[in-house]
């Protein structure tokens, strides 16, 4: 950001005070023992934004005026209040802090940070205020950085200040309330450029609903660096699924109570919105005409954003076995999937594609008579076609779909609504059948997988967790003779075919088994693949325990992040665990993404 020729102007360093009855810049209302009773009742806290500029706009408007007077008379930009580097005052992301200071003329900054191991550098544009706070994310817990601030005006001027330093506070100790992180590979040098964010998910083990409330309220987002160092982290009281870093920098992701927020990194919330028709009743921020957020949420070009939903629907005949075909039918309630498009100001939908109007909801997978639905707040009902990802393709203005139960990826047309094709289990689709893809060649059809995606090659990426390896009513295959893998499969959409072209990782005694979630996503820079392993099956467990939920919940769960070079066969690079040790806590994840830097 230096130049040559511009002079450089040395901040003078103003030491701010402020009246006794305000907080000091950056200083959080919350602090000490208090803090976690007040996290957990999801109290607000005060932004830099208003402490800053209140101190600021009382104590300093002679400096203020002083300092334009000089600005006018050519001297650059020079430092009226400033800096300081303060804790962030919102506790649900511990690990930032706020860079504030107060210039004469409008600036660019850099802010060049150390720990003595790392080094990196912040940029932020004339449209970020530093008035406000300026979030400083990526440092590692437990040390002291070193940090340097310089910025520049609109004429190339240039100002610099500093060195401060600031000490980031320790992890939390590992248990109930922080997961063990266990780096186990990391060859950074094979590896995709930035840091890896995902959601740890904390499971006590039992089936009760009360244990299914605990699993819930415990919500979080932690980014890694190449070696496995936690860099940055975001505590919530609600579990979170899907999560997207938004084209404004910030982060946005769904939480188990039907929520979908917008955070800075900070941990602020920037905006919210509600499933308007949801079991918890009316929430902070924009209420959606949907009846749930659920799994995913994309944005699209135009800014609007896409999110799962649902539609109950009673269906008389309806089944009440998977396993018994002959089972007496009844009436039941259905809940079958819903896309939403609406628009972000005022929450109204623009655009809807129901399961229901497409799709037969008699053609049901294993885990369709089960309680998914029932411990979210809907009685007595069925989840017929659990759709858990869905992501736009700007390519040929499409929506690809992935129905976890019917064990198969549809891909729609935005602009008709139609299906375009089908690529899944080929059995009992009806109508439907001359949409569904035929294997060219050897093809393990996926089952109850995650997350497909196309990559820059014409391909298909998905997490296919093998289970069951069956729809109703044919017997499914025992689960320890199952695997989960990520898995590359090459769609010829003239010819209607599908060849599978890559996998992780094959049947063997290293395989594991996810009963539930998982990704998989294309690296743009190295070609890499990065896995996430959503909820693994203990190896102690395997024959114990069996398919239901009522069966394999009662045991234990842990989890992986690996990232794979695409080779054959396919090479480790990075491989983080999560894992306890203990027979009734265990740690899974959602999903997770390569980013390529933290902050805006």
């Amino acid at each position: 950001m230096a130049s040559t020729m511009a002079p450089r102007i040395q901040f003078r360093h103003v030491a701010m005070s402020a009246p006794p009855e305000r907080p000091l810049f950056g200083q959080s209302i919350a602090a000490g023992p208090r803090a976690p009773a007040a996290l957990a009742r999801g109290r607000s806290y005060l932004t830099p934004k208003g402490m800053w500029r209140s101190v600021m706009h009382e104590r300093h408007a002679a400096g203020l005026a002083l300092a334009l007077l000089l600005a006018g008379c050519g001297r650059g930009p020079e430092f009226v209040e400033g800096p300081a580097v303060e804790p962030n005052p919102n506790p649900r992301a511990p690990l930032a802090a706020v860079l504030g200071f107060e210039t004469n003329v409008p600036v660019s900054t850099e802010v060049a940070i150390t720990d003595g191991v790392n080094a990196w550098t912040l940029e932020y544009g004339t449209g970020e205020d530093p008035a406000d706070g300026l979030a400083l994310v990526g440092m590692r817990p437990g040390r002291t950085h070193r940090i340097e601030v310089s910025v520049r005006d609109g004429a190339g001027r240039e100002g610099s200040a500093g060195p401060f330093e600031f000490e980031t506070p320790p992890l939390p100790e590992v248990g109930t309330e922080f997961p063990p992180v266990e780096t186990r590979v990391s060859e950074p040098a094979l590896m995709e450029p930035g840091v890896t964010l995902f959601n740890p998910r904390r499971r006590r083990v039992g089936v009760s609903q009360e244990i299914a409330d605990y699993n819930a309220s415990f919500g979080m987002l932690m980014a890694l660096d190449a070696v496995g160092d936690v860099v940055w982290y975001y505590r919530t009281d609600s579990r979170i699924s899907d999560f997207e870093k938004l084209d404004n920098g910030n982060l946005a992701f769904l939480t188990a109570d039907n929520r979908l927020l917008e955070i800075d990194w900070l941990g602020n919330t920037v905006r919210s919105w509600y499933a308007a028709r949801r079991p918890q009743g009316p929430a902070e921020g924009v209420p959606v005409d949907a009846q749930t957020f659920h799994h995913e949420i994309d944005e699209l070009p135009n800014g609007n954003i896409v999110v799962l939903g649902t539609q109950w629907k009673e269906i008389d005949g309806y089944y009440t076995s998977e396993t018994d075909p002959d089972a007496p039918r009844e009436r039941q309630k259905v809940m079958g999937d819903v896309i939403h498009e609406f628009e972000r100001d005022t929450g109204r939908i623009v655009w809807e594609w129901r399961a229901f109007d497409h799709m037969d909801p008699f053609r049901i997978g294993y885990e369709t008579i089960s309680p998914y639905w029932i411990r979210r707040g809907f009685p007595d009902t069925v989840d017929w076609s659990h759709a858990n990802n869905l992501l736009y393709d700007a390519s040929d203005d499409s929506l690809i779909v992935n129905f976890r139960y019917q064990a198969a990826a549809v891909k729609i047309d935005r602009a008709t609504r139609e299906i375009i094709w089908i690529f899944g289990e080929p059995s009992g689709w009806g109508a439907l059948s001359d949409k569904v893809l035929q294997a060219d060649g050897d093809v393990r059809w996926p089952y109850h997988q995650h997350s497909p995606s196309p990559t820059p090659q014409g391909t298909l990426l998905l997490f296919d967790n093998g289970n069951y390896q069956a729809r109703p009513f044919d017997p499914p295959l025992p689960i320890e003779e199952t695997w989960s893998r990520a898995v590359e499969y090459a769609i010829d959409e003239d010819r209607r075919t599908v060849r599978e072209v890559w996998q992780s990782e094959a049947f063997g005694p290293d395989r594991v088994i996810a009963v539930a979630m998982g990704d998989a996503d294309w690296l743009p820079e190295t070609g890499n693949v990065l896995v996430a392993y959503g909820a693994l099956v203990d190896p102690d467990s395997l024959g114990k325990i069996d398919w239901p939920p009522s069966s394999r919940l009662q045991f234990n769960q842990w989890t992986r992040l690996r990232e794979y070079r695409r080779t054959d066969p396919p090479e480790v690079v990075y491989e983080v665990v999560l894992e306890t040790g203990k027979p009734d806590l265990g740690w899974t994840l959602f999903g997770a993404e390569r980013i390529d830097r933290l902050g805006r």
